[in-house]
């Protein structure tokens, strides 16, 4: 948990007099709301009773106001796997992902102040389609709504912002990509979703130097493209080493290609050190005079 600035109390105590709870504040710094209850009791702030400050439910509509790098992946991750349904203010944002990757919704409910409720839907057949169980998280606003439709979650163009950050780019691969390792020990990469997508996709990837010759296919509904070997390794490295945020076994994931490649690195060095030190030995005899034939 991060150590609160002493900039940082004092906005606390702002934003709570400016009429925002605790549960909008604590995940502003990345505090529990616990931590902000106990800092303004220290500031001899009087707490607001929950029935006169909220509704059921609490929420900042302005999470995705600014494009900071966290607010990049969440929005990148609902383009993938969220939806919007509705106008106005009662329209409804909703992330539905397999019950395996639960604790991925609640970073994000932590993310949106949210309180919630995190649903899970059992196995089924929904219109044709055999689903496994699943977790969904939905909020009304029609702020966020709005705010990710205008960003280029269905159409238009996709903010420029957005197209040149690797946070949103490894938000909507967190949640339509894969990578791993072949059974061959290669990396792979494949990424699923509209033409539209992929093609600001491999855009964002030219110009950070990691084109490749990959061709949008069509998948079944939807578009797929996939690379494996070295540039796999390097798109998997530039959107996920350092990384503030991700799905977890995605991650982890991309940390054993990482550590795959650093051990196909030691083994290229060793055979290359072994290759050196033999030309070395060769160009040794040779100045003494001994025959390289009779060497061989």
């Amino acid at each position: 948990m991060a150590k609160l600035t002493e900039y940082q109390k004092t906005r606390i105590v702002e934003l709570y007099a400016s009429g925002q709870s605790t549960v909008q504040i604590a995940p502003r710094f990345q505090v529990s709301v616990s931590t902000i209850n106990k800092l303004l009791h220290r500031r001899n702030v009087v707490l607001r009773c929950v029935r006169d400050t909220s509704t059921k439910y609490q929420l900042r509509h302005d999470a995705f106001d600014e494009l900071t790098p966290d607010a990049a992946y969440w929005i990148g991750f609902l383009f993938a796997d969220g939806s919007v349904f509705g106008r106005g203010k009662s329209a409804y944002v909703q992330a539905r992902l397999s019950e395996r990757d639960r604790e991925h919704l609640v970073k994000l409910r932590g993310f949106l102040g949210s309180n919630h409720k995190i649903s899970v839907a059992p196995a089924g057949n929904y219109g044709g389609y055999r689903s496994k169980p699943s977790v969904r998280l939905g909020v009304t606003s029609g702020r966020l709504a709005h705010r990710l439709l205008s960003l280029g979650r269905y159409e238009g163009p996709i903010d420029g912002i957005l197209m040149r950050s690797r946070d949103f780019w490894r938000g909507v691969v967190d949640g339509d990509g894969s990578l791993g390792l072949l059974a061959t020990g290669y990396a792979y990469f494949e990424l699923v979703g509209s033409c539209r997508l992929l093609e600001a996709f491999l855009d964002f990837l030219q110009r950070n130097g990691l084109g490749a010759r990959m061709t949008i296919r069509p998948d079944k509904t939807i578009f797929q493209i996939a690379t494996a070997g070295h540039t796999a390794e390097r798109i998997s490295s530039f959107l996920y080493e350092n990384a503030t945020v991700a799905l977890d076994r995605k991650a982890a994931s991309a940390a054993k290609i990482a550590v795959a490649r650093e051990t196909w690195l030691d083994m290229d060095r060793a055979r290359l050190d072994l290759h050196r030190a033999r030309l070395a030995q060769i160009a040794e005899w040779y100045r003494a005079g001994a025959s390289l034939k009779a060497r061989d």
